[in-house]
């Protein structure tokens, strides 16, 4: 079984949402993997990660207003 480790390294100004689906597939496509589990995770304890869709813009919104 092949393994693969990468980073993202994410620096911000302020607090918010930041969008970064497009910069992990960038990572998944460039680890010749293609087959398997991408597992993402923040190491920072007032971080998190949130997974949704973004069929609704105005849920991208409401979690900016919470």
């Amino acid at each position: 079984m092949r393994v693969h480790h990468d980073q993202l390294e994410l620096r911000t100004n302020s607090k918010g949402l930041y969008e970064i689906t497009e910069d992990v597939q960038s990572k998944i496509d460039r680890s010749g993997v293609r087959n398997g589990t991408v597992t993402v995770f923040v190491q920072h304890t007032s971080c998190s990660i949130v997974i949704m869709e973004n069929a609704d813009p105005t849920a991208r919104d409401d979690l900016e207003e919470f």
